[in-house]
């Protein structure tokens, strides 16, 4: 049996978190994969998605916006969910 599961974008991931809500700024996304860690370190920072920041004025603030799935997302380069 297989089973596939469509991802349009990172935030529809399971893998794909948040830098923390102290973080200078905001929060940033970054990837939580086991592939990503192992390659650029257990640092969130160096983990980090393409963001955009957009303004949101129900929440009178900004928020980090992901642009697209990385070249560097371990699921792109064929690794497991």
């Amino acid at each position: 049996m297989e089973i596939i599961i469509k991802i349009n974008k990172c935030d529809t991931c399971k893998h794909c978190s948040h830098t923390g809500g102290f973080t200078k700024g905001g929060a940033k996304p970054c990837c939580d994969h086991d592939q990503t860690i192992k390659e650029k370190g257990i640092n969130c920072f160096k983990r980090i998605i393409p963001y955009t920041m957009r303004y949101w004025e129900v929440y009178n603030r900004e928020f980090a916006v992901i642009k697209k799935i990385p070249d560097w997302c371990p699921l792109k380069r064929g690794y497991t969910y």
